[in-house]
């Protein structure tokens, strides 16, 4: 061998060194020599007997010690099937399965004993219990005898009545996320329209059918010229029908103002009986209620509201170990009613408490958490 080879080896060796003496040794085992430009990474072996209490076996050393702390166990306890070793505090080891399994007796903690752990750790598959039954609905795909972590099943509402909410749920930990819910349609009939003397929008009487969320217009039969309002909205199988109003009634003032909202017109000092002026909402806000309001003998009509969005930010998601699953944004608006989908940040777990597709309601939004 060369001399520059010996000077090699001698490097290495002392740079080998003095990284075990600024890290500190590893309790029955040791660090393999590794190349001088990778120093800093290493990986380490146990001695004789033991084994170690992870797979992984590479360790970084850092300012404040080996990252992750490397642990040699005796051989006869070994690693733990489908789970992991967090802590160890004197005799007690703290284990942690892995994601998908749970702890068969709910005891997260351990002994290492001359005859093995001491109670045995067993990490066994976390399962959902058969997925709730929606009334009017029948799942289309995903059904099966059990189901495991991250399984899925679809629903379909029956013919005519309308899914409100995600088609799909998940196991999570044991539950479902929030299932769906079937909403009935209205019908009104030709007698309803004859009592109320009211008429479709094409000037006619006949029996409809209004899936909900939907809207349908009206116009008032003879002697009538106002309609209060004209467009209503099914929900879930319930329609106000609109009144209709005729002759003269006394005047109204300025309309109603609407937070994080305005009329579509300039305002007025004064409007006369039957008129009508329209809201509408601020960008990202949603509009709740008739948007039109009528002067109705010195009184406006109802006015809607304008539901505040959900803001997401960075921070708020940095407290919560998360980031959005389909998007990449400094700050993301979501509006009422919208859905939006998390995921957990890089080697971090959900809690099995929570629901990762979370919707925004009037400003607020439950954030799921990772540990």
């Amino acid at each position: 061998m060369t001399q520059l080879g010996y000077i090699t080896i001698l490097v290495l060796w002392a740079c080998s060194t003095a990284l075990a003496i600024s890290c500190g040794n590893i309790e029955n085992g040791r660090v393999k020599p590794s190349s001088f430009f990778h120093r800093r990474k290493r990986t380490f072996e146990c001695n004789a007997g033991y084994i170690a209490e992870n797979d992984n076996n590479r360790i970084e050393c850092t300012s404040s010690g080996w990252s992750p702390v490397p642990r040699c166990i005796p051989i006869q306890c070994g690693r733990i099937e489908n789970g992991k070793i967090v802590d160890k505090v004197e005799e007690k080891t703290t284990f942690q399965c892995n994601h998908g399994y749970k702890s068969e007796n709910g005891i997260n903690e351990t002994t290492c004993t001359s005859e093995g752990w001491s109670p045995v750790p067993i990490c066994i598959v976390q399962e959902c219990p058969h997925p709730p039954d929606i009334d009017l609905a029948e799942i289309v795909s995903g059904e099966k005898a059990e189901y495991q972590e991250e399984d899925v099943v679809q629903y379909r509402c029956y013919p005519g009545y309308t899914l409100a909410g995600p088609e799909r749920i998940t196991c999570n930990g044991e539950k479902w996320t929030p299932p769906p819910k079937c909403l009935a349609p209205c019908i009104i009939t030709r007698q309803q329209l004859e009592t109320k003397k009211l008429l479709l929008s094409n000037g006619r009487r006949r029996t409809v059918l209004i899936q909900s969320d939907q809207t349908m217009e009206f116009l008032c039969g003879e002697h009538s010229d106002l309609k209060i309002p004209y467009l209503i909205k099914c929900v879930d199988g319930h329609m106000d029908l609109p009144t209709c109003i005729s002759g003269t009634g006394e005047k109204c003032g300025r309309p109603p103002t609407i937070e994080n909202g305005d009329i579509t017109t300039f305002s007025l000092k004064e409007y006369a009986f039957g008129s009508s002026i329209e809201y509408r909402c601020q960008h990202y806000y949603i509009i709740e209620g008739e948007r039109k309001s009528y002067c109705y003998n010195g009184i406006w009509t109802k006015v809607p509201v304008c539901l505040e969005p959900c803001v997401i930010t960075q921070e708020d998601m940095r407290s919560h170990n998360i980031d959005l699953k389909w998007a990449s944004a400094q700050k993301l608006y979501v509006s009422h009613g919208d859905f939006v989908e998390f995921k957990c940040r890089s080697s971090l777990f959900p809690n099995s408490s929570n629901n990762y597709r979370v919707q925004c309601n009037a400003g607020q939004i439950p954030y799921p958490q990772c540990t």
